[in-house]
């Protein structure tokens, strides 16, 4: 028995499909075929394994999407706990350690944002834009206070409160020179638990996953039935031409029409003798008339006085 014949094959082929997805997944948004190699992983290696009932394959698919979107949702909490450690700063460092303390809190906490400036800083143009993380919406924009001399680096710092229950993110932005700059931006102040953040962020996973992965997978389902379905009308076809060449032959039966062993022509069951040949057929098969021969050169029977074979046309010796 082969191994996809086993029972136990189909449920690996469907978990190495769902492991080669969840390894894969983070890509989706860096690699530009990733998308495409998850729906084909999710797709050909359960099909592979003895999945190919087509309405399963359907149910399937969704349930790929949802599998992997957990994982994912995941992954981007542990973002967020990773990004308590993170330091902002501008490509030239003229604004750097940005940061907001504590990380995490409750509505009514207050938060210090600091972020240290260099001596090119202008002294009121450091602000920092918080944001609301999950909607993408901008919360509100703060002018920090400098503390410290102005000849050297110096600490910029704002205290603020909020008090909506929400995960938050925040970037600092400055002039230098007459030109803005701006830090790149960080997750803080975290306001929800790890699974608020999770129940709130799963369904915009999924739905992405849907759009990137689902619609790629559904695809491949929908290209498998449309060649299984070409497949089966071009069997169809051949079956219908073979049972119409059975049905009306080339050949005449061969109880109507003989077959000349001399030179191939069709003659009638009830004949003597070829029309095209003169040769003859049953019981004359096996002897000439007293005043005909055999031609020696075509096999033709004539008659005993003839000087010349009427069908090849050589001529007799007397």
């Amino acid at each position: 028995m082969k191994f996809r014949e086993k029972k136990y094959a189909m449920p690996i082929g469907l978990v190495l499909a769902i492991i080669l997805g969840i390894i894969l997944t983070p890509f989706l948004g860096v690699i530009c075929f990733a998308p495409l190699l998850v729906a084909l992983i999710g797709f050909y290696i359960p099909y592979y394994f003895g999945l190919k009932d087509r309405r399963k394959l359907a149910v399937w698919g969704l349930a790929f999407v949802l599998i992997l979107s957990i994982p994912f949702t995941l992954s981007v909490i542990s973002q967020i706990d990773a990004s308590e450690n993170n330091m902002l700063h501008t490509p030239d460092n003229e604004l750097y350690n940005g940061t907001v303390t504590p990380f995490r809190g409750s509505p009514g906490d207050t938060h210090e944002f600091s972020i240290m400036g260099t001596s090119e800083v202008v002294n009121n143009s450091v602000k920092v834009i918080i944001t609301n993380a999950l909607n993408g919406q901008k919360v509100n924009e703060f002018t920090m206070i400098a503390s410290g001399e102005m000849s050297g680096d110096q600490e910029f710092t704002y205290r603020a409160e909020f008090d909506d229950n929400a995960l938050y993110s925040y970037q600092f932005t400055a002039t230098v020179d007459g030109k803005p700059i701006e830090t790149g931006r960080n997750l803080g102040p975290v306001y929800n638990s790890n699974t608020d953040i999770f129940i709130a962020y799963w369904p915009t996973v999924i739905f992405a996953l849907l759009i990137q992965v689902g619609l790629l997978f559904y695809f491949l389902l929908a290209f498998n039935w449309y060649s299984e379905r070409s497949r089966a009308r071009m069997e169809d076809m051949i079956k219908q031409r073979q049972l119409s060449q059975d049905a009306f032959p080339d050949k005449i039966d061969a109880g109507e029409e003989l077959t000349c062993s001399k030179c191939g022509a069709n003659v009638s069951e009830d004949t003597s003798r070829c029309s095209q040949c003169g040769e003859r057929f049953g019981d004359e098969l096996s002897h000439l008339d007293e005043n005909e021969f055999e031609c020696s050169e075509c096999g033709a029977t004539v008659v005993g006085d003839a000087k010349r074979c009427w069908k090849c046309g050589v001529e007799f010796e007397e």
